[in-house]
């Protein structure tokens, strides 16, 4: 999943963390796309044969209408079923085999699964993309009965996004930094996690510095702190 070159060009937006949703899907007979904005999962979708429908929601009207727009000049918008609402509340109980949330923060999904929780363990599978707080997510789903399957990660415009696939289940980790540093990915040596790795541990010494320089005692537990972070995680990769 490292290198991903695109057939879709959608008005100039890059399509790497889309391609990587897209190769987490299963394939199936309907996936709920929620959030799905201009639609561009559910067309990728539907052409490549993984899914015979879609399930095609968001909480705002705008975002719905060019879905809409979208699917309809690509002529799929037979295949689509569009539903105006929030999050999950949209879909009946099993009704999707697989539920994709992508493009919101890690808090917000996790939220969102807790709303609908039913619905969430009914479908056979969730691929879930967060923008921000990736830790808080895996948190989540490893502490209300979700088993993290797999994870993927890619790199666009030198930001790395994660895309998880998850189910009703079990995934308990040995380590808080599980929930940090993907132990999927880390087991998997993928070379994209490992760039993402010695970021991370760059970051950390960067703060480290500049907590030495302020010459403040009230910063050494953090400082320690994060040195124990930065030998811990130096250890998953070797």
């Amino acid at each position: 999943m490292q290198h991903l070159h695109s057939i879709y060009s959608f008005k100039g937006v890059s399509m790497n963390r889309l391609e990587c949703i897209v190769s987490m899907v299963d394939k199936c007979n309907t996936a709920a796309d929620i959030g799905t904005d201009h639609g561009y999962v559910a067309e990728m979708l539907l052409k490549k044969g993984i899914c015979n429908k879609i399930i095609a929601t968001d909480l705002n009207k705008g975002p719905l209408y060019r879905a809409r727009e979208h699917l309809s000049e690509v002529k799929l918008s037979d295949k689509c079923d569009f539903r105006l609402g929030d999050g999950l509340t949209v879909l009946n109980e099993g009704e999707a085999d697989t539920i994709i949330v992508a493009g919101m923060g890690g808090d917000l999904i996790s939220e969102i699964i807790e709303r609908s929780k039913h619905i969430a363990e009914s479908a056979k599978q969730l691929i879930l993309q967060p923008m921000t707080k990736v830790d808080n997510l895996r948190r989540y789903l490893c502490n209300n009965g979700f088993e993290i399957i797999d994870e993927n990660i890619v790199k666009e415009y030198n930001h790395f996004y994660f895309v998880i696939k998850t189910k009703k289940g079990f995934t308990k980790y040995m380590d808080d930094i599980y929930y940090e540093i993907s132990k999927v990915l880390t087991d998997k040596r993928d070379t994209v996690m490992i760039e993402y790795i010695n970021k991370v541990i760059d970051t950390n010494k960067k703060i480290i510095s500049s907590l030495e320089k302020a010459d403040n005692v009230a910063y050494n537990e953090k400082i320690e702190e994060l040195k124990r972070k930065n030998k811990k995680i130096r250890e998953l990769i070797r």
